[in-house]
């Protein structure tokens, strides 16, 4: 009785995995169809409105960046000058330093010659941590930046605070150890000038891994894959989640998260929903669902968007340890931001995204890891108890693997068509390698990390946001070119 217990158990988990993976698998192609026909058709938007005519334009909407940054004294010189030199003609720069413990502040004093001033004048929609002092240079070549010194409270309140200080149209949060293309403005407020029937609430570009490249004067002089194999396969992950994932999405209006890495929102619509949730380690995830909601709520057409270009740069875990800290804290965000919405699941209220977009989320986002955890016990449980036929389980392996591969060298080759970041035969062949490697060394470890997030959620254990050291970008006056 006890064995036929175990063998109905082992057959319902078999067409449970069978038709969850086909479901993935019909879903990665459709993804493919989507993210070409999108990516063709930006392509062809970009003809019509180039980069040229919306830098002599007079009517293009103002810009904040707003570039949080905690203990980021390896980098925050270099990230400063590629920052203050962006192709745009309205836009500021707001450097929030977080409560740093290290020099940070003392480095972009010394470095722009700063001055504090008085701001008790400005008003503070969103409630954030105390302001310290508000810096601005006395050189008039830094006469865009900002430096906003306040209490720790986190990335979510640093965004906050600078959107709070923010006199523009539009704000662009990303991190302060972020590289971004001179001409991404230009770019990325391209959907806000093109769209006349619906309201661009946010747009993200494409995040690129910029580790053992070299940096001139916050600028990329030479891209080069990472020299690590982990760094090198995230190279392939990023590209597959932008082109295969959120392209695909934008596609269809289905984005519902921009990177916190690198996203341009519309700042009163930012307000209205009272900014960032600094409850969340997902802040990103969690700020676009707002204000997709907001927007159903109120009745307003609405699109979020995606660009296929790599348009902001950031150095990746360089170590398994780190990898684990950081996907451990995206599980965690993702978690807290299902739960925070689950009003949403199969809610005709929120139209596409309560039917499908967040449903998706639900079974194949936060469920992935889970499904992918309770297949290898149970692979392990079976084969224990002698269920499992050997060939059989060696061939579904082998097709899942080969079917991954597949995938990954798709994207990489639209990547290669479309983009010229990796174009050697030497660099693609080290792309593909690192892809069919991926399921063995890199794969277990990303499960880990986000299985370790849903045990810290679940039984409550006290995490937070978590850092990640960084080795700092190469420059031209440590190693030749």
């Amino acid at each position: 009785m006890e064995i036929d217990l175990y063998y109905y158990i082992y057959w319902i988990l078999n067409y449970f995995f069978l038709i969850y993976g086909l479901c993935l698998i019909a879903l990665y192609f459709f993804a493919i169809l989507l993210s070409n026909r999108s990516i063709t058709r930006n392509k062809r938007k970009a003809r019509f409105l180039q980069v040229n005519d919306i830098v002599s334009a007079s009517d293009i909407p103002s810009i904040t960046l707003i570039a949080p940054a905690y203990n980021e004294s390896q980098t925050i010189v270099e990230n400063v000058k590629s920052l203050l030199a962006l192709q745009y003609p309205y836009y500021e720069l707001i450097i929030v330093n977080d409560g740093s413990t290290d020099n940070t502040l003392d480095l972009l004093i010394a470095k722009y010659d700063l001055e504090a001033f008085d701001s008790t004048f400005i008003t503070q929609p969103i409630p954030t941590s105390t302001v310290n002092k508000i810096y601005r240079s006395r050189k008039l070549q830094y006469k865009q930046l900002t430096v906003i010194d306040k209490n720790n409270g986190g990335k979510s309140d640093a965004n906050n605070a600078g959107i709070n200080f923010a006199a523009t149209e539009l704000v662009l949060c990303t991190d302060a150890d972020c590289i971004i293309e001179q001409n991404a403005l230009l770019k990325m407020v391209r959907p806000y000038l093109e769209e006349s029937e619906q309201e661009v609430i946010a747009c993200g570009g494409a995040i690129g891994i910029i580790n053992d490249s070299i940096v001139k004067n916050g600028v990329i002089e030479k891209l080069r894959l990472p020299e690590r194999l982990i760094p090198m396969i995230q190279v392939v992950e990023y590209i597959r989640a932008f082109l295969l994932g959120r392209m695909a999405w934008s596609e269809i209006n289905g984005v519902m998260l921009v990177s916190g890495a690198f996203g341009l929102y519309a700042r009163n619509r930012v307000i209205e929903v009272n900014g960032f949730n600094i409850n969340t380690v997902g802040e990103d995830l969690e700020l676009g669902i707002r204000l997709r909601k907001h927007m159903e709520e109120i009745r307003v057409p609405y699109k979020m968007v995606y660009l296929p270009e790599t348009l902001c740069w950031t150095e990746a875990p360089n170590n398994i340890e780190i990898l684990i800290k950081q996907r451990d804290r995206w599980a965690r965000g993702l978690w807290e931001t299902m739960g925070l919405h689950k009003d949403l699941f199969f809610n005709r209220k929120y139209g596409d995204m309560g039917l499908f977009y967040y449903p998706y989320w639900m079974f194949f986002e936060l469920g992935a890891p889970i499904v992918e955890f309770i297949g290898l016990l149970s692979l392990i449980i079976f084969t224990i108890l002698g269920l499992i036929n050997l060939n059989i389980a060696i061939l579904l392996f082998t097709s899942v693997y080969l079917l991954g591969c597949i995938f990954s060298t798709i994207s990489i080759f639209i990547y290669v068509k479309n983009f010229k970041h990796y174009n050697t035969g030497k660099e693609v062949v080290e792309l593909l390698l690192a892809a069919y490697l991926e399921p063995f060394v890199y794969h277990p470890v990303l499960v880990l990390g986000q299985i370790q997030g849903y045990y810290k959620k679940i039984f409550g254990v006290k995490s937070g946001w978590g850092n990640m050291n960084r080795k700092g970008f190469k420059t031209l006056s440590k190693e030749k070119v």
